[in-house]
């Protein structure tokens, strides 16, 4: 698999020097680009209450190719480089086994060191044929369902969890994909995901329609032996966005396997968000989980869980709520303020953001993840964390 991986980047690179064709519109195009990345961060160990320092340099490429209007191919491969304490840390681990838990093992480690790591991984690749009714897409691919901001129940196959300080990057999913649309205005998406195993694997069936100004989804989705139904909706009304989610699993524990949970689960979203004229931009969610771990006396429940490669959201409490705004304090400058709280459990996140624009591809964000927790609460145990991050695109 990695040789396969590395013929394929020989491969892109040949076909970046090859000519095009002189026409005006020429039928196939390609491009190149991607970004750098340093994250600076800083916390305490959830398992050890050490403190830590991590600096992570990322360089990511990115590669696109069309033909006509009926192919296309895309690709990002990552470069990463860890440097601080934190490798050497239980924590690490957890962040690292949720970026390499695809079915395709596509990351390749070169070092592994207490102070310094390194890898290469894929992000994204897959091909796309397209006609005017049809699409298919195969390869590692993000599955972006569902329409909330904070916690996102739809989103089945990659959820991001709050706590995620690059809230950005959205792990894929290795899958194909066939999107079709029928007459009458009815879209509807079939997917299949393999794991180790036909019984272990996903398939799922969307079906999308949009009446007046809302759109409107239903899903059913196999996962493993578990089933998933769901529904969602998101539109205007009086200038305000409005959206929910619904979702409900059937679970059927299978021989061999370790389930977190062994019981059916509710899981409901409503909120909405509103954009001023001068720019600020608010929004709202209330959050109904059901989804509870189930955990013997002697085992206590792991907020980082939350942080992992899973295609469900899992919580010690059952209602949240969610909140923030963000407003341009100048036309480089922009202030965002974010809050999860725990209600049955009286705990809150703070995730204030502050972004300023040094060029048309330039970007320096300032922000801290801000926890205040009771003993029985959500995020109890988890440590005030502070992030610098630079990015630089080019094309």
């Amino acid at each position: 698999m990695k040789r396969a991986a590395c013929l394929l980047i020989v491969s892109l690179a040949v076909l970046a020097q090859s000519p095009c064709p002189q026409d005006t519109q020429p039928a196939w195009t390609q491009q190149f680009g991607g970004y750098f990345k340093d994250l600076a961060s800083t916390s305490r160990s959830y398992f050890t209450q050490g403190a830590w320092g991590d600096n992570l340099d990322r360089l990511r490429l990115t590669y696109d190719a069309k033909y006509s209007d009926w192919f296309a191919l895309h690709v990002d491969y990552d470069n990463e480089i860890h440097e601080g304490n934190l490798i050497g840390l239980p924590d690490f681990a957890t962040v690292r086994d949720r970026q390499n838990a695809a079915w395709l093992d596509l990351l390749h480690g070169f070092v592994n060191e207490p102070n310094a790591y390194w890898d290469t991984s894929l992000y994204r690749g897959y091909v796309s044929f397209r006609s005017n009714s049809a699409a298919f897409t195969v390869g590692r691919q993000r599955i972006g369902w569902g329409t909330a901001h904070f916690f996102s129940p739809m989103d089945m196959f990659n959820p991001i969890s709050p706590l995620q300080v690059e809230s950005d990057e959205r792990q894929g999913v290795d899958a194909m994909l066939g999107e079709f649309r029928s007459s009458g205005g009815l879209r509807w998406n079939a997917l299949y995901a393999p794991q180790n195993g036909f019984r272990r694997s996903t398939s799922a069936v969307r079906l999308s329609r949009t009446i007046h100004n809302y759109d409107f989804d239903v899903v059913a989705a196999r996962f493993g032996q578990d089933w998933t139904t769901g529904l969602d909706f998101a539109g205007q009304a009086k200038g305000a966005g409005v959206r929910g989610e619904l979702t409900f699993r059937w679970r059927h524990p299978t021989p061999g396997v370790v389930n977190i949970s062994t019981r059916d689960a509710l899981r409901l979203v409503i909120g909405s968000d509103y954009a001023f004229a001068n720019g600020l931009y608010v929004v709202g969610e209330y959050f109904y989980n059901q989804g509870q771990p189930d955990l013997s006396p002697s085992h206590s429940f792991d907020p980082t869980v939350l942080l992992q490669f899973s295609n469900e959201i899992f919580t010690l409490h059952r209602h949240f709520l969610s909140a923030g705004a963000s407003y341009p304090l100048t036309p480089l400058w922009k202030l965002e303020t974010y809050v999860v709280g725990d209600v049955a459990g009286e705990s809150a996140v703070f995730l204030p953001r502050l972004s300023h624009s040094l060029s048309a591809n330039t970007d320096l964000n300032f922000g801290a993840q801000l926890f205040a927790s009771s003993q029985t609460g959500e995020f109890h145990g988890l440590s005030d964390l502070a992030y610098i991050e630079f990015v630089f695109h080019f094309r």
